[in-house]
């Protein structure tokens, strides 16, 4: 087993064991700014038409939309189709936002491929210039100089080098361990994906411009664009991650791909070359994949359509071109998926190949399904109360309901029988959150539990990993009251105190969460419900919406019955991730126990070689869904504010208000 890998088997256990705090070998430091909702100087839109001014039905377009937010296994974020360079329809699926970034994962490896054409076109690059070149200054002379490496080998992934993305957690120098590293197959000979030989592409940028790949794709193609927020992590060398660590929005993630299809000219400008667009559309290696059977540079060939090719991040990151009609579908999402094998992700490309018809010209204009794209666009944003609104259960049921805008809050009584509450509690069009505020949260407010568990975060395993930023572990979770329609849930994490806000009623409110030095911004909607015991739980769904994940925070209070509500004197918190407990399980199943050295190693050994690999996975999955126990602090009461604070709660209040207006009206 590699080095890397033994890092990552070593990391693994660290969370498996409950570590906290810097628990990687790579040195952390804040990196990722607040994201600016107000557009900024230089900054461009593309122009909105409807489908049928383009020579696309709209009714194509409410069927596809509709597939895809009715199917409980898919989680979208946000969908924007391009014809001739125009919107012609776009959606973002509650709580996101179209003009939010997003994180891109591997699309952004398409953005470094056209940097290099850029590179190669101004003379200071070839294709066939080998990496040992390039680097010399820097290269043991007894190793990497054995295999003769280019700068295509990098860029259709047949370098063979045997040092992927998990070496982004065994250390700072990763372009040392990458020239020094071993070997797979001889270069050139297979393909095999790896995020690293985009960092080393990165790397040459820096080492040829003496810019970051970040700041020179901003000045040769993002400014010119009209491309201007966005933000792309660096190693802790400060060179560009180049393979993944790019924030950007949707709308400019399409007009990445517009680019492409307008032979790389932007408003008059030649940004990136034509030739090597076309060069890097063409099949340069075969993947052995059925799904995606071609690779070019830094891009997926597909067959969808005659031509058709991908920008494609894991989880549902996408940007898909279609050059015989012209047309561009870019995805975000929250999904399972590593490349284009997600059901979300096979939907849209089987509509593209088989369902839709594309017209040269306009055609004449369908107001009621235009009406209706609108309509089912309004429904799955969750903004407007004019439309189908979710009733019960979240996104995850997707049940649905139709309104005229009325509030669902209806008045009834808790007299007499208790299953006559729990029917109300249960039922679906009757939420009980003006009692449950009057007669429950109250007794909560200002309480706090001692959380006996350590070592688990707010954040998702899967955001720690990506971004390096490892929690502190949760130590307190208290409880207040606000204006009497909402709470705050105080999630007490390391020295910093995550104030989320809680509404019920459909309502979300949205929390910024300082983790670290890097703020992130997050989506809270309740609900409430019984256990088989009649104890209350309240679900908490968080919503990163800067990223892929979705944490539920269900909190059980384990006595006290809902109608007679005492203090709880426990809770107990299940955590729940999506997605990115699947894939960790199944990495962690993978480690093979007999390549871990010392104790760790011993211990692991012991597991599999003994029989009960099931504890082992038991272990895991109690890393990805863990459950916390909390003991009500009865001595302390910290959550005193003083005037100022107060203050500064009702202005930041004030602009959350504003948002759940527009998020409502």
């Amino acid at each position: 087993m590699a080095r890397a890998e033994l890092d990552v088997g070593e990391l693994l256990l660290k969370l498996v064991a409950r570590e906290t705090g810097e628990i990687s070998k790579v040195d952390y430091r804040p990196q990722k700014p607040e994201f600016m909702h107000d557009s900024v100087i230089g900054e461009t839109y593309l122009e909105r038409r409807s489908p049928e001014s383009q020579g696309v039905s709209s009714a194509f377009f409410v069927d596809l939309i509709r597939e895809l937010s009715s199917d409980k296994k898919i989680y979208i974020h946000k969908f924007m189709a391009l014809r001739h360079g125009k919107v012609i329809a776009e959606c973002a699926f509650e709580p996101y936002t179209m003009d939010m970034w997003h994180v891109s994962f591997s699309m952004c490896k398409s953005i470094v491929g056209m940097a290099i054409g850029i590179l190669i076109d101004e003379g200071r690059l070839s294709l066939d210039e080998k990496i040992s070149d390039i680097f010399s200054s820097r290269m043991n002379p007894f190793g990497f100089l054995r295999k003769n490496i280019t700068v295509k080998h990098l860029l259709n992934m047949s370098s063979g080098v045997d040092f992927s993305e998990t070496g982004a957690i065994s250390g700072n120098d990763w372009r040392k361990s990458f020239l020094e590293s071993s070997f797979k197959f001889d270069p050139g000979t297979q393909f095999e994906y790896n995020s690293m030989n985009t960092y080393m592409l990165s790397a040459i940028i820096t080492e040829k411009t003496g810019m970051s790949c970040y700041e020179y794709c901003k000045e040769k193609i993002f400014m010119p664009m009209g491309i201007q927020r966005t933000y792309w992590e660096s190693c802790p060398q400060s060179i560009t991650k180049g393979g993944w660590g790019l924030f950007i929005r949707i709308e400019d993630m399409a007009k990445l791909g517009q680019l492409y299809l307008q032979d790389g000219v932007w408003d008059g400008r030649q940004i990136v070359p034509s030739e090597w667009i076309k060069e890097s559309i063409s099949w340069q290696n075969d993947t052995g994949k059925p799904d995606n059977a071609h690779y070019g540079y830094q891009l997926w060939i597909n067959d969808d359509r005659p031509g058709s090719y991908a920008f494609n991040g894991m989880l549902g990151q996408n940007v898909f071109v279609y050059p015989d009609i012209d047309m561009v579908v870019a995805t975000n999402g929250g999904n399972t998926d590593i490349f284009q094998t997600s059901k979300m992700a096979l939907i849209i490309r089987d509509y593209m190949k088989n369902n839709i018809e594309a017209f040269d010209g306009p055609i004449p204009e369908d107001f009621a399904a235009l009406n209706s794209l609108k309509m089912i666009c309004k429904s799955v944003s969750g903004r407007t109360q004019n439309y189908p609104i979710i009733c019960s259960g979240g996104w995850q049921k997707k049940s649905l309901k139709m309104t005229t805008g009325s509030t669902r809050n209806k008045s009834f009584s808790v007299r007499g029988k208790r299953n006559s509450f729990n029917y109300s509690l249960c039922s679906n069009n009757i939420r009980n959150e003006n009692y449950l505020i009057r007669e429950w949260l109250k007794k909560l407010d200002g309480n706090t539990y001692n959380i006996e568990q350590k070592g688990v975060g707010l954040f998702p395993i899967m955001m720690q990993v990506v971004h390096n930023n490892f929690t502190d572990g949760i130590s307190k979770i208290g409880f207040r009251l606000f204006d009497g329609n909402s709470f705050y849930i105080d999630v007490y994490e390391g020295d910093e105190v995550y104030s989320l806000r809680c509404g019920f009623g459909g309502k979300r409110y949205s929390s910024k969460i300082n983790m670290h030095g890097e703020v992130y911004e997050a989506s809270l909607v309740s609900f409430c419900t019984t256990d088989e015991y009649n104890h209350l739980v309240i679900r908490n769904e968080i919503n990163f919406l800067e990223e892929a994940c979705l944490r539920t925070f269900n909190i059980f209070f384990n006595d006290g019955v809902i109608t007679e509500p005492i203090v709880p004197s426990q809770i107990e918190i299940r955590l729940l991730e999506t997605p990115g407990s699947a894939m960790l399980m199944e990495t962690m199943k993978n480690i093979a126990p007999d390549a871990l050295s010392g104790m760790q190693g011993k211990v692991v050994s012991k597991f599999f070689k003994g029989g009960i690999k099931e504890a082992f996975e038991h272990a895991v999955n109690n890393t990805v869904q863990p459950v916390l126990k909390g003991v009500l602090n009865e001595l302390t009461d910290e959550m005193c504010y003083t005037l100022d604070d107060a203050v500064d709660l009702e202005d930041e209040e004030a602009d959350n208000n504003k948002t759940t207006d527009d998020n409502t009206n």
